[in-house]
């Protein structure tokens, strides 16, 4: 078998048809479940009260018996994995959970009734519940597993969009037809030769690894997962450590030896959807939500209080030095997305060469207005249309020339981990002293390690510090 990629025609081709139809991401999936068994709880609820009372009492007379039981379900259950995949296929393997969840609902409500002296709830309809619940949520978790396995067999349900990285002799026991029983969508697909993988990778195989990188940037993959011998540590550890320069989680699957291992502890292990992180993806998608709005509320706030400044900075500008007001260059940025940022112009040259010279102190190159837009860092401020453009981040590792990037990637071996994030107008480094000129590679090495601790501990109350602290930093001359 030889390496093979799935060309991006043919997957957007397949992914067109999909489209056409109703088509669910299978993220949707686990709160649509839990949704349906806080229902059939509620009705068990009811049922319980209908066959003691007959119907006579109030209907919402055992809301809070519902509630308390909803909840606690609900928490077992995320606890417990009853909603990830392996879990909801396997509603007979997980009925003991199902009914242990419910008998800890039915005990918090009864030590609740006791301490509140409540009275008034039957014990009767509490004791039908705690029988029935059970048997009705185990009813609609198997109807809710053929549904489920009706709608990924019609194509109705995808997973996570992956490419799959693995070995050939891994792979031709995995059609992509059956990656769905991992939680994946295969957009793609690379095959290695690991027979001498005890010598390490061959130069082919370090090809197609980057043939996978290219792939998931074109179909926009959120993940790589790894279908690799577990016996072959060596090239686990040099496929991963390939992979690592970009923002993407990495998962290392069970490999044929270990599935058949699980397959046979019965009901005791993980299954299907059992998988060993290698690499997190940097941010969640609802911390790139709340970071986003972040950065679009501070941008749009900060162009329209600072506009006369800008608009008098660019007229200084003309008066000042004949050539543009802005000056711009490339950047790399999330992904090694190339992009030109906006800066106002505070030298008399535009460089944007293969080699490209950092300024200095007494830089000869920076004019007179240039060194006070510099000390005052004013000249970064139109970098805030590169944030509305989803370019950059108001908070993050600063960019660097992509000259200074190809150079630094080759000296700092975890430097291409910096654009596991977007770019910042500001970042940890700038507010701990490390601005400016970085004439030495040490100096650069402490600046990646402050950027590596701000994407390793990300949180919107340490991007609103960073940003008081720079507004604070803005007060002392550092940059020049």
């Amino acid at each position: 078998m030889t390496n093979y990629i799935v060309e991006s025609s043919a997957v957007r081709a397949i992914l067109g048809r999909q489209r056409r139809g109703v088509r669910l991401h299978a993220g949707v999936i686990a709160p649509a479940v839990a949704a349906i068994d806080a229902v059939s709880l509620l009705a068990a609820v009811e049922i319980s009260r209908i066959i003691y009372n007959g119907g006579a009492s109030d209907v919402l007379a055992y809301s809070g018996i519902s509630l308390v039981t909803i909840l606690t379900f609900l928490f077992c259950g995320r606890t417990w994995h009853l909603y990830r995949y392996s879990g909801l296929m396997a509603p007979i393997a997980n009925a003991l959970h199902i009914a242990l969840a419910v008998a800890l609902g039915v005990g918090s409500v009864t030590i609740l009734l006791f301490l509140m002296k409540e009275a008034t709830y039957s014990r009767a309809v509490l004791v039908i519940f705690a029988f029935f619940a059970p048997a009705l949520l185990i009813c609609e978790r198997l109807a809710v597993a053929w549904l489920l396995r009706r709608a990924i067999a019609a194509g109705v349900i995808s997973g996570r969009r992956v490419v799959v990285v693995g070995d050939e002799g891994e792979l031709d026991r995995i059609p992509s037809s059956s990656n769905f029983q991992f939680g994946i969508s295969e957009v793609g697909r690379i095959a290695l030769s690991l027979a001498n993988s005890a010598d390490g990778l061959s130069e082919h195989d370090r090809s197609s690894i980057l043939q996978a990188i290219k792939l998931a940037r074109v179909q926009r993959a959120s993940e790589y997962a790894l279908f690799l011998p577990w016996s072959s540590e060596r090239a686990i550890a040099q496929v991963t450590e390939m992979l690592r320069a970009t923002p993407r989680a990495i998962r290392l699957y069970p490999d044929q030896k270990t599935r058949a291992i699980l397959s046979h502890r019965a009901n005791r292990g993980p299954k299907n959807g059992f998988s060993i992180e290698l690499q997190p993806e940097p941010l969640s998608f609802t911390d790139r939500i709340a970071k986003r709005c972040f950065d679009i509320t501070i941008a749009t706030v900060g162009l329209i209080a600072l506009s006369p400044i800008l608009a008098s900075v660019a007229l200084f500008i003309k008066l000042d030095s004949p050539g543009p007001v802005f000056f711009r260059q490339s950047r790399r940025g999330f992904d090694d997305h190339e992009f030109r940022i906006w800066k106002f112009r505070t030298m008399n040259v535009l460089e944007d060469d293969a080699t490209i010279q950092q300024a200095r102190r007494g830089d000869s190159r920076v004019t007179r207005l240039g060194r006070v837009l510099r000390r005052t860092s004013v000249d970064e401020l139109p970098q805030l249309l590169n944030v509305l453009k989803g370019e950059m981040s108001i908070v993050g590792p600063r960019p660097h020339a992509v000259a200074h990037d190809r150079t630094y990637d080759d000296l700092i071996s975890q430097y291409a981990l910096r654009r596991h994030v977007k770019p910042g107008l500001t970042g940890l480094a700038q507010v701990n002293g490390l601005r400016g000129e970085t004439s030495t590679q040490e100096q650069m090495e402490m600046r990646v390690e402050k950027d590596l601790w701000y994407i390793n501990n990300w949180s919107f109350g340490l991007d609103a510090k960073i940003v008081a602290q720079t507004l604070v930093a803005l007060a002392v001359n550092e940059a020049y």
